[in-house]
């Protein structure tokens, strides 16, 4: 997966989130803060035989011209189509009009400005802190461009549970389906993952807790492997199995 070189690197909750959006079959999808593009090819590889089509909005120039190589790289360069904008300026996107999607995926930055350690590289602290974009403009511009009873993928941190919830209220979006993800058992949530439905009528279901990974011993000394059901929840962490990967932005 081609990434700048002094960017922000895609982790394990841009995987997960390709994984909970997969399960109902969309015409048209937008990826809002696409990055690299590995939520939409995570999407678009679960359904390589479907014809949809994606279309994956970043502010970054870099990002956006990574995202179209690795579209190309794979093989989805017909149903990916990465365009450079600003998330608050969706009026000018002619590619992602309004009530036009059946879903909308999104990884938004999780931090406030002053939450936390700013990194010194400008693409990393756009990817990572709320200064281009705050989580209000990434949902209302998905609900902008929802049609009714249109979805919204999205991921998080559990520590803004609140003001997600919040957010999605005000802008006519009602979450339907939530799991929170635990890096082992024995530990607090470090993602959330959440369903909401443009115009749906209220009812949250809560999933099982999601645990990626449990501690073994090797001839080397302790491993990390990640857990059946992460495997089974998202068969990208194969790859990983057997180490622990960074799980938050």
């Amino acid at each position: 997966m081609r990434q700048p070189e002094n960017g922000f690197r895609f982790s394990v909750d841009a995987l997960l989130l390709a994984c909970f959006a997969a399960g109902r079959l969309p015409e048209r999808v937008a990826d809002l803060g696409t990055g690299c593009g590995v939520i939409s090819l995570g999407l678009l590889l679960h359904y390589p035989e479907h014809d949809f089509q994606i279309t994956g909005l970043d502010i970054n120039p870099d990002m956006i011209s990574a995202a179209g190589a690795n579209a190309r790289n794979l093989g989805f360069a017909d149903r990916f189509t990465s365009v450079h904008g600003d998330v608050r300026n969706l009026a000018d996107i002619s590619r992602l009009q309004t009530n036009d999607c059946d879903l909308v995926l999104c990884n938004p930055p999780y931090r406030l400005l002053g939450q936390g350690r700013t990194p010194s590289a400008p693409a990393k602290c756009l990817a990572k802190f709320e200064t281009d974009g705050r989580l209000e403009d990434f949902v209302r511009g998905a609900s902008r461009i929802l049609k009714t009873r249109g979805r919204l993928c999205m991921v998080h941190l559990p520590e803004h549970a609140n003001r997600v919830l919040q957010v999605l209220n005000a802008h006519r979006l009602e979450p339907k389906r939530l799991c929170l993800v635990h890096p082992y058992k024995d530990k607090p949530a470090s993602l959330l993952l959440l369903e909401a439905r443009k115009g749906g009528n209220p009812g949250l279901s809560v999933e099982p807790p999601l645990i990626l990974y449990a501690r073994g011993e090797s001839p080397a000394g302790q491993v990390n492997h990640a857990t059946p059901e992460a495997i089974s929840f998202c068969p990208f962490l194969r790859c990983n199995s057997s180490r622990a990967i960074h799980l938050a932005s």
